[in-house]
């Protein structure tokens, strides 16, 4: 039988790795005296009360796939420690036939003991709610002695457990960013600002791995909103939802465990107060939009009509909406600034005209049947052109490789040193690459042929969907694959037909 074994310890220090080389040489032993074949160790080192366990998860899916026959795991709780996940392994083992045994002698599938599965998962679960229990209860204990038990706020640094005002530029941040708050910067237009002078970010501060430059205006929100910087630690502001959910609630504010000048505070209890009324009155206003009050009356037309369809040539983000601008910009650029993107800005009005204008053309030609032969004459000599530039690139390959062939068999035969025949085949070798990937582009070329089937095509869509009185979504949508603009505001707009990129260049014209 083969047998697939289950270990996790609870973290990679030294003692741990000790534990995990025991645990291995053992159920090796044990594998050996059972006259088991071992399939696999799984291997988890931290704690985890949920099914999110790598190894744990690669052994699920090698169960689903029949790669092995039995489970052997120190306790059932290495494996589950809350009843619904240890139900449905159980479920899922009884299925595919693939037994499982604890070496504490819990579970032992092999002798039909399974009726005890669900209490031993019962007893796990409640095991780790207690253990979950302790350690709350001891950071409770921490925070009302006024010790920081969390990562230091940005701004501030830990020492022992108490919070030290930090001797860089990020004290001096948190004060601006209360500052520029209450002067009426609202949080992207901040965010931006630290972005393009090059202030490190929270995550960069502390050490993030894949932390990014960018300032975020959900970041300045959290300092805004972090109590912290009055002096005062508050505490116990988040908790997990329970021992198998690691989702997070917010505690609501009376129920914080605040202490009192345990701290240096950054930030005056009246600009603390100031702040978070203007929070409180534009989360109100935005609450209000968001459910048609007092909003403005907007015109008929939709204004974010190319909305998901423009995008930036130089860093690919989205464009935005900006309607003081009467058109869009650059999204990169909108949120953060010239350090992140160019002001590049192409108005709605524009995209309109340009896109009707080349609808109109494109109707106005696709029903004409002269203009078809016209457009399929002058595609097929291109092509014969394009076919007898692939003959010659093919006929320059076959010589080059004969070239090499023969230079081959000069070195075989001794007639040329080893050096020499690298000196005659380097620069025919970047040469041939050359000309496969000019090959390879060619057959492309050849490959996209014009055809009376795929005319008819374009001819139906446009018949079918083109109304040219007035742009819309559903137009776009049918129409347009999506619109590139450069730094300069160049705007170069691809349409949908697949595969007719020349049908619709030259009906366009």
């Amino acid at each position: 039988m083969r047998a697939a074994v289950y270990v996790r310890v609870s973290t990679d220090k030294d003692e741990q790795k000790d534990s995990l080389v025991y645990q291995q040489e053992f159920f090796q032993n044990y594998i050996k005296d059972n006259g088991l074949e071992l399939y696999k160790f799984y291997i988890d080192i931290k704690s985890g009360t949920t099914e999110k366990r790598v190894g744990l998860q690669e052994m699920i899916k090698d169960a689903q796939n029949n790669k092995f026959d039995i489970i052997l795991t120190k306790e059932l709780s290495r494996l589950a420690r809350n009843q619904k996940f240890a139900m449905t392994l159980k479920e899922l083992l009884e299925n595919k036939k693939i037994d499982l045994i604890t070496m504490d002698g819990a579970i032992d599938t092999t002798k039909g003991n399974t009726n005890m599965f669900g209490l031993y998962a019962w007893v796990y679960e409640q095991e780790a709610q207690t253990t979950s229990r302790r350690v709350k209860d001891t950071l409770s204990t921490r925070a009302k002695e006024g010790k920081h038990h969390a990562q230091a706020p940005y701004g501030y640094r830990k020492v022992e457990g108490k919070l030290i005002v930090a001797d860089d530029e990020t004290p001096g941040n948190v004060k601006r960013i209360f500052r520029e708050y209450i002067s009426g910067k609202g949080f992207d237009a901040i965010a931006r600002g630290l972005y393009e002078e090059g202030y490190r970010t929270p995550s960069q501060v502390i050490g993030k791995k894949n932390a990014s430059e960018l300032w975020h205006g959900s970041s300045v929100r959290g300092i805004l909103e972090n109590p912290h910087y009055l002096g005062k630690m508050a505490q116990g502001r988040e908790e997990t939802i329970s021992v198998v959910n690691k989702r997070r609630k917010v505690i609501d504010v009376d129920k914080y465990i605040v202490v009192e000048n345990t701290h240096e505070p950054l930030i005056s209890e009246e600009d603390f107060k100031t702040v978070q009324s203007l929070l409180e009155s534009r989360r109100q206003k935005a609450f209000s939009s968001k459910n048609g009050e007092n909003q403005p009356s907007r015109p008929h037309q939709n204004i974010h009509l190319f909305t998901g369809l423009i995008y930036c040539a130089d860093c690919g983000s989205g464009f935005h909406f900006k309607r003081n601008r009467k058109g869009y910009v650059c999204g990169r650029y909108d949120k953060h600034g010239r350090k992140a993107c160019s002001d590049h800005i192409v108005r709605e009005k524009d995209l309109i005209d340009i896109i009707r204008e080349d609808l109109k053309t494109l109707s106005k030609n696709v029903s004409s049947k002269n203009r078809y032969e016209t457009i399929k004459n002058k595609l097929s000599k291109n092509k014969i052109k394009i076919e007898k530039e692939l003959k010659t690139v093919e006929g320059k390959i076959a010589a080059i490789t004969t070239f090499k062939t023969k230079a081959l068999e000069k070195l075989i035969a001794e007639e040329i040193t080893k050096p020499d025949y690298d000196l005659i085949t380097n620069s025919k070798n970047q040469e041939l690459e050359k000309l496969l990937v000019l090959q390879n582009t060619l057959k492309k070329r050849v490959n996209n042929e014009v055809d009376e089937v795929l005319f008819q095509k374009i001819k139906q869509t446009v018949d079918e969907k083109l109304e040219l009185n007035e742009i819309t979504r559903e137009i776009l949508n049918r129409f347009v694959d999506r619109i590139v603009v450069t730094e300069d505001s160049t705007v170069t707009i691809y349409y949908k037909f697949n595969g007719s990129d020349k049908i619709i260049n030259e009906l366009m014209e």
